[in-house]
């Protein structure tokens, strides 16, 4: 198809369109061609759908504005781009009922961004932590952990992590983590292993 016809369906300027393919193909959409030829979208790709029920944009709503509450800047910003984006695929009507159905999420009490970034980043790229920890009464000890999973239970947050000073799982308080830094060495374990033993002892965990 012409970018002449697509800009006669569309009511924008041929410009548009050689803009609007160039954004297309740097998202990975299959579409070649070039001007004086036109554009072929090749088979096996498909947009997805944004018609979603009344329960299933409360849900998609509530679970971004949680992140943007509780979520490190990163994150929060990676919710905020993907609800504009969910917003942009549906109609007007749609868009207006989702965003305006009443659910909120309050602020988290503490401020630990910053810390909630590193143990995503630790995560991600399989690399263990350097942390100050203190308990109630007790003097605050250094420890390296392998972390698993970052949970947030009302205002709290929570590192499930392997403890190389327990030799054992142990869960953290991100609020009684005084210090926190990302060691040079990598965890000895795969992702999925580490997360297959963490199952293990918490067959409950939805991680």
């Amino acid at each position: 198809m012409t970018a002449k016809a697509l800009a006669e369906q569309f009511g924008v300027s041929e410009r548009t369109i050689y803009r609007d393919m160039a954004t297309l193909l740097e998202l990975g959409v299959p579409v070649e061609g070039e001007a004086g030829t036109g554009f072929i979208l090749r088979p096996g790709f498909f947009l997805p759908s944004m018609a979603f029920t009344r329960d299933e944009a409360d849900a998609v709503l509530l679970g971004l504005r949680f992140v943007l509450a509780r979520g490190d800047n990163e994150i929060a910003k990676a919710a905020d781009t993907a609800l504009v984006k969910i917003a942009d695929g549906m109609g007007d009507q749609a868009e207006a009922q989702m965003l305006g159905n009443g659910l909120t999420v309050g602020p988290a009490e503490t401020e630990r961004r910053e810390e909630l970034k590193t143990i995503r980043r630790a995560m991600r790229d399989r690399r263990k932590l350097q942390i100050t920890y203190r308990t109630d009464g007790r003097t605050p000890n250094d420890r390296v952990v392998w972390p698993v999973a970052l949970g947030f239970f009302d205002q709290v947050e929570m590192l499930a992590a392997w403890c190389e000073l327990r030799d054992a799982f142990r869960h953290f308080r991100i609020d009684r983590i005084e210090r926190l830094a990302l060691c040079e060495g990598n965890i000895p374990k795969s992702r999925n292993t580490l997360l297959a033993d963490y199952r293990k002892l918490e067959p409950g965990a939805n991680v």
